[in-house]
């Protein structure tokens, strides 16, 4: 799957309530990366995107029983998207993630 396909199922995730984050996560998820390394850190930045999403979904759900959960999920879904949106712009300038395993951009 290209990392266009997989930027779109991210920002997607949001508007789907994280069924095609689901699917950027299978298709991010036990393969290789690709070698070039603009692609290659493309890659590792989806993959960290997506299982931290994943984690903090978990524990935001969780958390919704103390009231705090929807405010947790509020957050993930923006950073999700910020995220979204920063390696689609760097990926159509042709620019790779200065940091890939990086919480922020």
């Amino acid at each position: 799957m290209s990392l266009y396909a997989v930027y779109v199922l991210i920002l997607l995730a949001v508007p789907t309530l994280g069924v095609s984050a689901v699917l950027a996560l299978l298709a991010v998820t036990g393969r290789d990366g690709p070698d070039e390394p603009l692609a290659a850190g493309h890659f590792v930045y989806q993959q960290r995107t997506l299982w931290s999403a994943a984690v903090a979904a978990v524990l935001g759900g969780l958390l919704v029983i103390v009231n705090i959960g929807v405010f947790v999920l509020f957050l993930l879904a923006l950073w999700v998207l910020a995220r979204g949106v920063f390696g689609v712009l760097r990926l159509k300038a042709g620019r790779p993630i200065d940091n890939p395993r990086s919480w922020l951009f």
